[in-house]
């Protein structure tokens, strides 16, 4: 019986809807036969389906006002009576659903609380594995940092442009992850971020540059659309910068890989008033939900975490900016980060 009363709340209900009615049928009308409905509303309501608990409460309350037509004994009771023992009924049937429904709502926060709970305890033990990189790391980089500038000295000499070019962007890399880390250190210190004024075009050259191999790869093209030089800088920590238009531009990428038709990404920076924009449109599959898209922890890949966009868009919160996605009408979506220009005081 246990079994059966998980298993199979609805016919459970259906059937003691059924029983009291015929019990009802059977008493007069001045008998508040009614009220037991209510019995069949909370077996309803253990469903997973969220609609039918509602529905035979519906029925319910129905069903308790048929009798008045079918049975029209009513005994010695007044009808006023028994108009007032039917609506007690519906009444109790009611404010039995009522109190189900917000049951079962607040049974779902609490399931997503424990779900974010338990992400949370997995960040921070994240947290903490990325701090001890961040402490192991910093001397190894410093010395790869090191060999690479002096191997990017010592090509000078050669005759081979190639390889002048690719110790250059080895030094260049090797530099950039010796920031990256320095980065991760200062935020777990909770110190001050190194801000200064900041070149959007550089900070968006630099992005593409980096991914430029994962699009080469999947065949996307990154167009680059910048405003004409020299373009205004804005003010903050350059590394958190190009980690949120990183994130943009990873997430496009990621995006226009399950379209079949053409895989295209522009990205376009310009100055509006006493703002920055910088645009990333891709032509993926769009955003059903644009404004979800920032939420911690939600997320439309299957082994994402869903918390890169609410981390950039904190970033250039902090940065006095602004981030926004819309989906676009002709296909794809747009993200679009606005920053202050940054202007030098004088005197």
């Amino acid at each position: 019986m246990g079994r059966a009363f998980r298993m199979q709340p609805v016919t459970l209900a259906v059937v003691l809807v059924a029983t009291v009615f015929v019990i009802d049928l059977c008493l007069p009308l001045g008998v508040a036969s009614a009220v037991p409905y209510t019995f069949a509303v909370l077996l309803a309501l253990r469903a997973k389906s969220g609609w039918v608990g509602p529905t035979v409460a519906v029925l319910c309350g129905v069903l308790t006002f048929v009798k008045m037509g079918i049975v029209p004994e009513r005994g010695n009771t007044e009808m006023w009576k028994v108009i007032a023992n039917r609506c007690l009924a519906l009444f109790a049937i009611g404010m039995t659903t009522l109190l189900g429904l917000l049951r079962r709502r607040a049974e779902a926060q609490v399931r997503q609380h424990e779900s974010d709970l338990a992400r949370m305890s997995r960040l921070a033990v994240a947290g903490e594995l990325a701090t001890v990189l961040a402490h192991e790391l910093n001397q190894p980089l410093a010395a790869v940092c090191l060999q690479a500038d002096m191997a990017a000295l010592l090509a000078t000499e050669s005759t081979s442009a190639g390889l002048r070019a690719a110790l250059g962007e080895v030094a260049e890399q090797s530099h950039r992850a010796a920031e990256i880390v320095r980065s991760i250190r200062r935020t777990v210190r909770r110190t001050d971020t190194e801000r200064g004024p900041v070149d959007l075009n550089e900070a968006v050259r630099v992005v593409a540059r980096l991914l430029e191999w994962r699009a080469r790869r999947t065949g996307v093209s990154v167009e680059l659309n910048l405003a004409p030089e020299p373009l205004p800088p804005t003010y903050g920590d350059r590394v958190q910068l190009e980690q949120v238009l990183f994130n943009l531009l990873q997430n496009a990428i990621e995006a226009v890989e399950t379209v079949h038709g053409p895989r295209v990404i522009v990205m376009e920076t310009a100055p509006v008033g006493v703002w920055l924009t910088a645009h990333v449109r891709d032509s993926g599959p769009g955003l059903a939900d644009p404004e979800r898209v920032f939420e911690q922890f939600y997320t439309t890949k299957p082994e994402g975490m869903g918390l890169g966009l609410a981390i950039s868009r904190s970033i250039v919160t902090a940065h006095g900016g602004v981030l926004t996605a819309v989906a676009r009408p002709e296909g794809g979506a747009e993200f679009t980060c606005i920053l202050p220009i940054y202007r030098e005081e004088k005197g």
